[in-house]
């Protein structure tokens, strides 16, 4: 006999489909932590990657890192790192949204920050690329790169306490 679908059957619960995402963001952000950074760093001699900067960059500090990563290093930021980036903004915006949403379901407006936060994310990725691809970098490419690092930081970090703080009062 055919069954039909009811509209509140699933495929998948929404805890497993959580932690799937949670896994598949941890995997990317795994790989990210443990082969792309190290490597950027490492041909950067010792300098930290643009999107890694949390307090942003100024002209100086962009200048000076594209005058010390190397050009296997480059490359390999716009090659390994860009894709690997390309993935994470939205996967962990989505394992911040459907946190939220198993914490505080009645406000979806909290959904907006790790929204932006993946959007930030992605702005940022594509000046980077642009900045990459520079000799000399723009000032108000760069000012704008830096802008949407720090802003991305802050939507994340405005996801993550909202998710402590109603992870904490449903606990208490």
């Amino acid at each position: 006999m055919k069954r039909t679908l009811h509209p509140d059957d699933h495929l998948i619960s929404l805890p497993r489909a959580h932690m799937l995402i949670i896994a598949l963001t941890a995997l990317n952000y795994g790989v990210m932590l443990v082969y792309s950074l190290p490597s950027l760093i490492t041909a950067a001699d010792g300098l930290w990657p643009f999107d890694a900067r949390i307090m942003g960059y100024a002209l100086a500090d962009a200048t000076t890192y594209l005058s010390t990563i190397t050009d296997d290093g480059r490359l390999f930021y716009l090659e390994v790192q860009e894709r690997l980036d390309t993935f994470f903004p939205a996967l962990f915006a989505l394992t911040l949204m459907i946190t939220l949403y198993r914490l505080a379901p009645k406000l979806p407006l909290l959904y907006l920050f790790p929204i932006t936060g993946a959007l930030f994310d992605y702005y940022e990725n594509a000046s980077v690329v642009q900045i990459l691809l520079s000799t000399a970098p723009d000032k108000g490419l760069v000012e704008m790169a830096s802008l949407l690092t720090g802003l991305k930081f802050a939507s994340i970090a405005v996801s993550l306490l909202a998710i402590l703080w109603f992870w904490r009062k449903g606990n208490d």
